[in-house]
């Protein structure tokens, strides 16, 4: 190799810098999403005290671990990438000029590799919402309701109008919300995973044998 030209792109330091940077870039994109999720799971006993007693059984609906479930996997791999390729692996090489040899493998690398990168684009672009505001108003007008303005409406129009019933009906059906809509980012997430973790076993598979 001639001194003044660069040595090949090593393909698996490649995918090291691309989980690494796609989790950066999804973490900034969705903080505002994570921040305010924290401030709703730390005030929701204190502030919200008799909806959260009246709804207890559903309350792990309103914020569990899997909202954070994103960050968590992306991170997890993330760290498996770096160490396989820089503690356990830290000579593996995989580069374009190898592989022109056994052109083959190109298509079955590029295969994985497409929709990886299509998914995680998809996703950079689209970030889902959490309207902390919107939230806290809608909690502390339920709140408010089950206090001592729900007995005195109830009262007053002879049991007709029950907004402790009310509350309860509302709050239902957004935890139902909720949970359908998370259901389904997650069940994206895990593919946005899973085609990472593909074209990660992909790479180190095809420099496995190479090395043989």
């Amino acid at each position: 190799m001639p001194p003044d030209q660069p040595p090949p792109i090593n393909l698996i330091r490649v995918f090291d810098f691309y989980v690494t940077l796609m989790f950066v870039i999804s973490l900034v994109r969705r903080w505002d999403v994570y921040l305010n999720a924290v401030r709703i799971l730390i005030g929701v006993r204190g502030r919200w005290p008799k909806l959260i007693s009246r709804l207890s059984e559903h309350s792990s609906l309103i914020l569990n671990w899997a909202f954070f479930r994103p960050a968590i996997l992306a991170l997890a791999l993330t760290v498996v990438q770096l160490i396989v390729s820089r503690a356990i692996f830290p000579l593996a090489v995989l580069t374009g000029p190898q592989l022109q040899h056994e052109w083959w493998w190109v298509p079955i690398i590029f295969v994985p590799l497409v929709p990886m990168l299509a998914v995680d684009v998809y996703f950079v672009v689209r970030v889902g919402k959490f309207d902390h505001n919107e939230t806290v108003k809608y909690f502390d007008q339920a709140e408010t309701w089950l206090g001592w303005k729900g007995p005195a409406v109830r009262a007053l129009t002879l049991g007709l109008v029950n907004p402790h019933k009310m509350v309860d009906d509302e709050v239902r059906k957004s935890l139902q919300d909720y949970r359908s809509t998370l259901n389904a980012s997650l069940w994206w997430v895990s593919v946005q995973i899973g085609l990472r973790l593909i074209f990660g076993l992909t790479l180190w598979t095809v420099w496995a044998i190479h090395t043989l």
